[in-house]
């Protein structure tokens, strides 16, 4: 059953001294110093010591955390080290996932596609766009001999300056514009340079063209 001390308070049978003042209960002996009874520790702290124990300093007993006084010996609790709660660890942020690297796209290969040209006939101004093409013919058109370039001549003096109907050819070649004659019947000049037969030679911005006796003006932007 409970045994109470001289003031009333409550401890459990068998209690040497009172849990709540220090008197000793029975025929225990009173401990050499009583010490006040410490304030009531905040809520907070109860919680946060909830199922620890502090060690009496006098006789070493293990007590409950917030016992004012040691259930074994009697001795005041006032001062004996408090248990601590560890504070939570912060939890370290997650590193952000690494940036995916960019597409990077192969650059294209060099063809006609991607380069500009246009041919200008110099008696009319006449201009014929090589824009995206990688071969293009130049002569004149003969639908007898089934021939068709893609720079037909005869609207522009081809018959009469001795335009053979395939004349010359442009073509694109290591991401460069060629020029070369097609064994043509009144040759193929190239700023005023005759051309040797099927051998490519490279075009400039502003160089002149001379189809027998008819002159283009080959331009890039």
């Amino acid at each position: 059953m409970p045994v109470r001390c001289s003031l009333g308070h409550e401890n459990p049978d068998g209690s040497a001294f009172c849990d709540e003042c220090g008197e000793p209960l029975g025929n225990a002996p009173a401990a050499s110093t009583a010490a006040p009874e410490p304030p009531t520790p905040p809520a907070a702290s109860q919680d946060a010591n909830q199922g620890a124990s502090q060690i009496c300093p006098s006789c070493g007993a293990s007590n409950p955390a917030g016992e004012a006084f040691c259930s074994n010996c009697g001795v005041s609790l006032q001062g004996a080290p408090q248990p601590v709660a560890q504070p939570a660890q912060p939890q370290e942020p997650l590193a952000p996932p690494a940036p995916e690297p960019p597409d990077v796209q192969p650059a294209p290969a060099a063809t006609g596609t991607g380069l500009q040209a246009r041919l200008i006939v110099e008696a009319d101004n006449q201009e014929f766009d090589l824009s995206g093409k990688d071969n293009i013919t130049i002569g004149r058109e003969d639908a007898v001999s089934n021939i068709y370039p893609d720079v037909d001549l005869t609207p522009h003096g081809g018959e009469e300056g001795g335009v053979s109907r395939l004349h010359a050819r442009i073509f694109v070649q290591n991401g460069k514009y060629m020029l070369e004659d097609e064994r043509s019947t009144n040759r193929t000049y190239l700023n005023r340079q005759r051309l040797e037969e099927k051998t490519p030679v490279e075009l400039h911005d502003n160089d002149e063209i001379r189809l027998g006796h008819v002159v283009l003006r080959f331009k890039t932007p």
